[in-house]
């Protein structure tokens, strides 16, 4: 996992069975806990034949017209999940806080390149079913946006051609058309723990393509710059998409994103660095009602108010050998201005975190603590709207329980990363989690998922900080060169947030899912 930019994955083996008996339900419910024994007993068997054969099967590749290369892809994901989350008193007796589903995305590419030339087009068919009805958490979010269960959409999820030598300059690069966009992403180091770092601690923050849900976020547009050895510099205009719990995802928001971005690129003067500044505009004209700490007058007088929204931001990633091993440090802030609806905008978000990896020792073990930190609105009578604005991100990256986002949040974290095999990786996080206002909400989601639907939920805090103690596994297997198998636990202890707005004090969230690329 380390040495890849994939998502990792998390557990420990005293922990499947108590997951596997979890995920079963209220009512003997099986559907999660079928996939994830069938998952669990394809990964003892898959990542033993993959020990004893290590066959690399071919891609689904010709030969084109005008030296170009024909290439067909496919990707599927079955993915089995539960929840059981803070129980509130109606929902006490009726069990829709705590519920199971299922959902599979399935895709298909075709991608054409002739160098310095590329043309790639994805269909994507997406389901999700035993959704809860009357429940609540991210389950229940599907449902709203889509009020009926089993569901299913189609949509076309890149349709876009691009030149890395636009006329004739290498380095000019374009890409226009219907593509994915992940912040934070414009330069991949070539070094693991650079790369492992920028992907899972620093990208997607504030724009991503949301691909944890089962319908995922594009962006309708493109993208212009220059790629030089030691810089790059990127510029784009994005009409998002529908997406995320959305499954009808092939209209345009009433969005617009705006940015531009300059990477400096790992230099052997500066040892193992990469850094970044970025700007970011975002306009919201959707006729819906916002979510924020506001009295309900305020936010329906509102309605149909567009926000406009400049972020303006930098991040730096370092590390150096130091001992048996190798320290990392990352740190990055954003300062946010405009207009949100009637009020204006102003709001900050930063972080810090280190590590030190152990790089002779087995499994590598990887140890890492930070904080990371976002403003929320102190008055919700004044003319100042305060809480920092994540924009379209993918939030699970950084709350993989996702009943949080960095939206009034204060994220104090540990971290144990092991890697023992090539084919295995291991995660275990602890998180501190507080807000920095007691007078706004605690906000869960990801960004605006239609032209009906806001995109964020919000909790009052009710005058107090405490939200919770979370704590989380993973556990990833690559059983074969095209099959990766997850599996993840969380449990979250609310503290007084969680006490003052639901009965129940303790949560639960995991899924198994298979992955197949080809």
């Amino acid at each position: 996992m380390v040495a890849s930019a994939r998502p990792d994955l998390r557990h420990r083996g005293n922990e499947v069975s108590a997951l596997r008996a979890a995920i079963r339900g209220r009512g003997g419910r099986l559907i999660g806990g079928a996939v994830l024994a069938a998952l669990l007993a394809a990964a003892s068997q898959a990542y033993a034949a993959a020990a004893a054969d290590e066959r690399v099967l071919p891609p689904l590749q010709t030969e084109g017209p005008f030296g170009s290369t024909i290439r067909l892809e496919l990707y599927d994901r079955l993915r089995g999940e539960l929840v059981d989350w803070f129980a509130t008193a109606p929902n006490k007796s009726n069990s829709s806080y705590q519920y199971n589903f299922i959902g599979n995305k399935f895709q298909l590419g075709l991608r054409v390149r002739a160098d310095p030339y590329e043309l790639f087009v994805q269909f994507q068919d997406s389901t999700v079913a035993n959704l809860p009805r009357r429940g609540v958490g991210f389950g229940a979010t599907y449902f709203a946006n889509t009020p009926h269960t089993p569901q299913n959409g189609t949509n076309l999820r890149n349709a876009w051609a691009s030149t890395q030598a636009l006329f004739g300059v290498d380095g000019l690069f374009l890409k226009g058309g219907r593509q994915l966009y992940s912040s934070g992403m414009e330069a991949p180091p070539k070094d693991p723990s650079l790369s492992w770092l920028q992907a899972n601690r620093l990208s997607q923050r504030l724009i991503g393509p949301f691909d944890w849900t089962h319908t995922g976020r594009s962006q309708d547009g493109g993208q212009v710059g220059y790629d030089a050895e030691a810089w790059n510099a990127t510029f784009f205009g994005f009409k998002p998409t529908f997406g995320g719990y959305k499954v009808d995802a092939n209209r345009e928001l009433d969005a617009y994103l705006i940015g531009a971005v300059g990477s400096l690129k790992e230099l052997d003067w500066l040892g193992k660095t990469v850094g970044q500044l970025s700007y970011y505009y975002y306009d919201d004209s959707r006729d819906v009602l916002y979510v924020d700490n506001r009295p309900s007058a305020a936010l329906q007088a509102d309605k149909g108010r567009s926000a406009r929204i400049h972020t303006i931001g930098a991040n730096l990633v370092h590390t150096f050998p130091l001992g048996a091993g190798e320290v990392d440090g990352l740190t990055y802030g954003y300062g946010q201005f405009g207009d949100w609806q009637s009020l204006t905008q102003r709001a900050w978000a930063y972080g810090v975190e280190t590590g030190y990896r152990l790089t002779e020792l087995w499994a590598k073990p990887w140890l890492r603590v930070g904080i990371n930190s976002a403003s929320g609105d102190t008055d919700p009578n004044d003319d100042t709207h305060g809480t920092f604005f994540q924009i379209l991100p993918t939030a699970q990256l950084y709350a993989q329980f996702p009943f949080y986002n960095m939206m009034n949040n204060q994220d104090v974290l540990a971290q144990c990363i092991l890697q023992p095999d090539p084919r295995l990786s291991f995660r275990l996080d602890f998180h501190w989690l507080r807000v920095n206002s007691s007078r706004d909400l605690v906000y869960s989601g990801g960004g605006a998922t239609s032209n009906t639907f806001f995109g964020y939920t919000g909790t009052p805090a009710n005058g107090r900080n405490e939200l919770a103690y979370l704590t989380h596994l993973f556990l990833g297997i690559q059983a074969t060169q095209n099959v990766l198998l997850n599996l993840f636990y969380a449990h979250a202890w609310g503290q007084g947030i969680i006490h003052s707005n639901f009965v129940g004090d303790g949560a639960d969230y995991g899924y198994a899912e298979m992955v197949f690329t080809y």
